[in-house]
């Protein structure tokens, strides 16, 4: 379909991005595994040989299990499809098997046959020994990393002939980057003395500056509480209290060891191995997140584990060998092992020492459908068993295990994720997804960010820095109008622009209490107030506000808000009394003109200058009104109410 109407490599680019990764040593016509065969193999074979069945004991998800083969020997025979029994019986249609079965396309069979001729290519041999651009055993400055940064992704588009969006301008820019360094749009006072900057080195300036505030503390650790946290908190029993106070403590938590310098792998070890009461550690509540039911449960620990700090998904592999992925059962159960003695709930973590447990054991529970029973022993994720000794706290080995540099899962894990909060995408998307069939978009561009984040010792604020510097981040979220809407996703999933995002409901939140000058902004209603879009409180104000404009985690470019969301806004009676900033600032300038109060407006909620029709329209608004004051309020009201307040462009 693309290819009616774009040609050449731009097509073969809007096929490849879309299935995760190019190949930028690849030729355009050379069969791939992960693209163009594990599709084929996915849809037609993996039912009866995809590791949960796998017939005749052949396994077809990764291409060491086909080599490896089942009762019939190997299943492929490189550069040689006439020997390859999958070649084989695919050609003589035996494959798949079953009356009623469709048969494989004669395209399919081509494909099958093209690419084990060609010698068994796969998009992750053709990104291995890619160069990073810079040393990955020592830190590097800044802006040599954000240049190297810049030249992976210019690499990627160059070859993919796609030009990239120009930079933002310094408005746009000011506005994004408060909203993801401190989780709020700046105030008008902090965006005229950026603009009026003319110094070159102002935004680098700026990036440092919202670096050491407690409020990227706060907004960094609110982003990790959001991953940890489920959808629907745990409670303590039916209809019982839910630990929304508890889960705020943990993301200002992490956010406080961040700004004041601590390393993420010390960090992490301090998350995976706590012991004792809440209220002095507050990552206590990590486990209960988790777990279920608010108590600690070694699985649920293991696939969390797994998925925020290594970047892998096991939940299918707690009942069975996963069938799509090659993660197997006793992998997920000997991860589950190192967390094994480990109780608690909302209140407290301690590690029980009884002789019910044997260390470094864990039995497979009735509820994991497969194997039920086997004991599995504590086993490093693609690595040894570990030989535990009587009551030793298996946490501390694993947090060990997991933070030292050679560890091939951490630091990947983590850039991935910053990258992912930047940009809406990570560089392995989805983020906990790494695995050899789900291979990264800029391979180099993530070796050359988890070197440098191992190599700076875990340094959060170095990392951020670097990617904040980069022309990737900075440039603009426009694009021609001339580009349809396919060419704007592959633009945008190949980094060549920064995506349009909705706003976190922390954001907003935050927000809107900064234009209204109000703290403790409350758009709690009551049923008195059911007009304004939301049923009666059930939270405090903060609560409240998540329950109606919470937005897509996974997703931030989805746009979540709809008339709920817009009848508060335009409704409800405290938004519509005006803002206790806007009385400030009068106070502090008497002599203001209309205009500059109104230029005041916007720069404190859209964080720029008014064009001269805007202005002229506003102005002309309040000469019409008898109250002043109120065509002030109704122009802070318009502003907050326009989807470019609500984004981060």
């Amino acid at each position: 379909m693309f290819a009616l109407r774009l040609t050449g490599i731009v097509a073969l680019t809007l096929f490849v991005v879309f299935s995760g990764a190019i190949p930028l040593t690849a030729r355009a016509d050379e069969p791939l595994l992960e693209r163009d065969i594990l599709p084929i193999l996915t849809k037609n074979c993996m039912g009866c040989h995809g590791g949960l069945v796998s017939s005749g004991g052949l396994d077809l998800r990764t291409l060491p299990a086909m080599l490896v083969g089942g009762e019939s020997g190997t299943a492929v025979t490189s550069g040689q499809s006439e020997k390859s029994e999958l070649w084989k019986r695919i050609a003589n249609d035996e494959m798949p098997e079953g009356d009623g079965r469709e048969k494989l396309s004669a395209l399919d069979k081509a494909a099958i046959k093209k690419w084990i001729d060609a010698g068994l290519p796969t998009v992750s041999q053709r990104q291995q020994n890619v160069d990073s651009l810079v040393a990955g055993d020592e830190q590097h400055k800044v802006p040599e990393v954000a240049a190297a940064i810049d030249q992976h992704i210019g690499q990627f588009l160059k070859a993919a002939d796609i030009q990239p969006a120009p930079l933002t301008d310094d408005e746009e820019f000011l506005r994004r980057i408060y909203l993801d360094l401190a989780g709020r749009v700046p105030t008008a006072e902090q965006a005229v003395a950026f603009l009026d900057d003319t110094a070159p080195d102002r935004r680098t300036k700026l990036i440092d500056s919202l670096l050491e505030t407690p409020e990227f503390g706060e907004q960094f650790g609110r982003t990790w509480r959001d991953w940890v946290c489920p959808p629907e908190l745990p409670s303590t029993g039916n209809a019982g209290t839910q630990p929304h106070q508890q889960a705020r403590a943990f993301g200002s938590w992490i956010g406080k060891k961040v700004v004041a310098g601590e390393p993420w792998d010390q960090v992490t070890r301090e998350i995976l191995t706590v012991q004792g009461e809440i209220g002095k550690n507050p990552q206590v509540i990590f486990f209960a997140l988790v777990g279920k039911d608010g108590t600690t449960t070694a699985d649920g620990s293991a696939r969390a584990v797994a998925s925020l700090f290594m970047g892998v998904q096991l939940q299918c592999a707690r009942c069975h060998d996963d069938p799509y992925r090659d993660w197997s059962q006793q992998e997920h159960w000997g991860l589950a092992a190192f967390f094994g003695r480990s109780q608690g709930d909302f209140s407290k973590v301690e590690i029980n020492k009884g002789p019910s447990k044997k260390p470094g054991e864990i039995g497979i529970p009735g509820s994991a459908f497969r194997n039920v029973g086997s004991v599995v022993k504590a086993s490093f994720l693609r690595g040894d068993r570990f030989e535990a000794k009587d009551s030793q706290d298996l946490r501390q080995p694993f947090a060990d295990w997991l933070t030292a540099k050679e560890n091939p899962y951490f630091a990947r894990a983590f850039v991935n994720r910053v990258w992912f909060s930047l940009f809406s995408r990570g560089i392995v998307n989805p983020i906990d997804d790494f695995r050899e069939l789900n291979p990264p978009s800029h391979p180099g561009l993530l070796k050359l960010l988890a070197g440098e984040f191992t190599a700076s010792g875990y340094d959060v604020k170095h990392l951020i820095r670097c990617i904040c510097n980069s022309q990737a981040y900075q440039r603009a979220s426009r694009v021609a109008p001339d580009i349809d809407d396919q060419q704007r996703t592959v633009l945008t999933t190949a980094f060549g622009r920064m995506p349009m995002r909705l706003m976190t409901a922390d954001r907003l939140y935050d927000s809107l209490k900064l234009a209204f000058g109000d703290p403790k902004l409350d758009l709690r209603t009551s049923v008195a107030h059911a007009s304004v879009g939301m049923a009666a409180p059930v939270g405090d104000a903060l609560l409240e506000f998540h329950r109606r404009f919470g937005t897509n985690e996974e997703d931030a470019t989805d746009f979540t808000h709809g008339i709920a969301q817009m009848l508060t806004m335009i409704n409800h009676p405290r938004l519509l009394r005006g803002g206790q900033s806007l009385e400030d600032f009068r106070k502090k300038s008497p002599d203001a003109s209309a205009e500059q109060t109104i230029e005041w407006l916007y720069l404190s909620t859209l964080s720029r200058h008014p064009t001269k029709e805007e202005l002229a329209e506003a102005a002309e608004y309040v000469s019409q009104s008898a109250d002043p004051t109120a065509a002030f309020n109704g122009v802070l009201w318009m502003l907050v109410n326009r989807s470019e307040f609500l984004l981060v462009r």
